[in-house]
């Protein structure tokens, strides 16, 4: 009844220490006093100098212009990103997006170089209290005849790679198992429901996400 064909990708290889080499100091202290600095409280866009010490890592980096939280661009999120699910088909049943997502610590004598700048620039600590977590991100929905229905939506947040590996198995697990599709039919009926009743967006969102996977939809670890 339903096609979704689809290549999987595998957990990104994840180093807690992967951001410690230090800037220049010439470009260290003219971003460190002059550069944005606000940090994404919920999710995993980097900054203005967050972007720096990255690139200078030789960490790569990604611009989804569709993607955006509260960091501090103007446009889009600048991030960590890795494909996890990519649809090669084109059918009902569409992968909104599909993504693995990294957020590492400032470490070692990079952490040491924006320590010296936060005794001029307080709100430099907010980099320095960034904390490591790594996520996953899917959304499936369903193109009807006039309208498109969410199917799912997770994002999930970890302190460790040990769990976003395990968690990423047992949904790749049931997606690849087409036995979840038995559960759309399901999933179309409470959306029609949860509409006429006015239910709360985050309540529907766990719904769906309960009914596939056992979980709830969001579950999210604090930047800071």
């Amino acid at each position: 009844m339903y096609s979704f064909e689809y290549t999987l990708h595998e957990v990104p290889e994840i180093q807690i220490d992967a951001v410690s080499k230090p800037l220049p100091d010439d470009i260290a202290k003219d971003l460190l006093l002059n550069g944005l600095c606000h940090v994404d409280h919920e999710g995993f866009d980097l900054n203005e100098i967050e972007q720096a010490y990255y690139r200078y890592n030789d960490i790569a980096l990604e611009h989804d212009s569709t993607w955006y939280k509260d960091g501090g661009m103007s446009n889009g999120t600048n991030a960590i990103i890795n494909p996890w699910f990519t649809q090669t088909n084109v059918d009902r049943l569409i992968i909104d997006h599909s993504q693995f997502v990294v957020r590492y610590p400032i470490q070692g004598q990079a952490r040491e170089q924006v320590s010296l700048y936060a005794a001029l620039r307080p709100e430099l600590l907010r980099i320095l209290s960034a904390q490591f977590k790594c996520g996953l991100d899917l959304c499936i929905d369903y193109f009807s005849e006039d309208r498109v229905e969410p199917i799912v939506h997770v994002e999930w947040d970890f302190d460790n790679a040990i769990d976003l590996q395990k968690y990423a198995y047992e949904v790749s697990s049931i997606i690849e198992n087409s036995n979840w599709m038995e559960s759309i039919p399901t999933i179309l009926r409470y959306n029609k429901l949860a509409r006429a009743k006015k239910v709360d967006a985050f309540i529907q969102a766990d719904t769906r996400s309960m009914i596939l996977f056992g979980e709830k939809s969001y579950k999210l670890i604090p930047t800071l």
